[in-house]
């Protein structure tokens, strides 16, 4: 009984209140010992994350265990660190190097498939998975299965694409494109996006992130998210789309929300360039700052890591999240630790 409570309370968004009775009370009063992060939910709930990876909400005065939010052996079954580099230890045990630093034009590719990451030799690539969340594929069992087939060459796209064609605007150029139907009542959101889990960037770490993008029907809503997979939700900052700007969001903790104030917008059926600066803190101390087309649109400090040992290795790009029927072009990224 107790598993299901915490399944339904999971399918809100990063811990919005449960009954203080779903959960056994498991002390008196939330405590700083072993202490790893404490936040506020927009709910007005205060949320204290342990070393253990327990999460607790105060519930009343009473310190009511919601979920567990990571293993707290994240670190060590997942990666080597030596004098060469830190390394993914993949599922066979092979190891394989981390890359915070890649360029991605396309235009080395015959096939969308040829992007992904298929073997530990594979280290010229940086891609390795790809999610189609549509209606015909609602449930990860469904649109993991399809990416699966995919990749193997025994089944083909049904209603959301990925494809690798040639720029409207310039006949000698290759882009990816990611085309969308709109989720159904029952969805949350639909997605179209390419994906690497091989990132490692940690408190302290710098990334600067640069693509370009043309929006050719409809308006994604989220187009560049900065992930970590080994928590709950995969907690993380995004680049989103508000009305015709574009906008910094955290997708965890006290979720905060930066607007865009300076007057620039987007248009559809015209290619803009974005680029990012993060440092990472769980801290009022982290560094925000976007440019669009070379001006700058938002520059901030404020919080944009869930936890003092979070690691973000997934950078997911396309459309990320979207809520209607929407076609996005996307060409020429560069992800580094350095400025460029």
């Amino acid at each position: 009984m107790k598993s299901n409570l915490i399944v339904a309370c999971l399918i809100l968004l990063l811990f919005n209140r449960c009954k203080e009775n779903d959960f056994d009370n498991e002390l008196s009063g939330c405590n700083s010992n072993n202490l790893l992060e404490k936040f506020t939910t927009p709910d007005g709930d205060d949320v204290f994350i342990y070393e253990d990876g327990k999460a607790y909400i105060n519930d009343n005065g009473l310190c009511t265990f919601i979920l567990q939010y990571f293993d707290p052996n994240f670190l060590q079954d997942n990666y080597l660190t030596n004098a060469s580099g830190t390394f993914l230890i993949t599922d066979s045990g092979e190891l394989f190097p981390t890359n915070n630093n890649f360029i991605e034009d396309f235009e080395s590719y015959t096939s969308f498939t040829d992007l992904f990451i298929m073997s530990v030799s594979n280290t010229d690539l940086y891609w390795d998975s790809f999610t189609l969340q549509s209606p015909a594929t609602p449930e990860i069992v469904d649109y993991n299965a399809l990416r699966n087939c995919i990749l193997d060459g025994t089944c083909t796209f049904i209603d959301n694409k990925i494809e690798l064609i040639t720029d409207p605007t310039n006949a000698s150029n290759k882009v990816l494109k990611f085309t969308s139907v709109p989720p159904t009542a029952n969805m949350i959101t639909a997605k179209s996006s390419i994906s690497s889990s091989i990132n490692y960037y940690t408190k302290g770490s710098e990334v600067w992130y640069q693509a370009d993008f043309y929006i050719e029907s409809g308006m994604p809503f989220s187009l560049i998210d900065f992930e970590n997979g080994y928590f709950h939700e995969s907690p993380g900052s995004r680049v989103v789309i508000r009305g015709d700007k574009i906008e910094f969001e955290n997708k965890f903790g006290a979720k905060l929300n930066i607007d865009n104030d300076s007057g620039i917008t987007i248009s559809q059926n015209q290619w803009f360039t974005l680029k990012i600066h993060l440092k990472y803190s769980n801290e009022n101390d982290g560094i925000i700052e976007l440019w669009q087309d070379g001006i700058p649109i938002i520059s901030a400090t404020g919080i944009n890591l869930p936890t003092s040992n979070s690691v973000q290795n997934i950078l997911e790009v396309g459309v990320s999240a979207t809520s209607s029927g929407c076609v996005l072009l996307f060409d020429n990224m560069r992800i580094s630790e350095t400025s460029f």
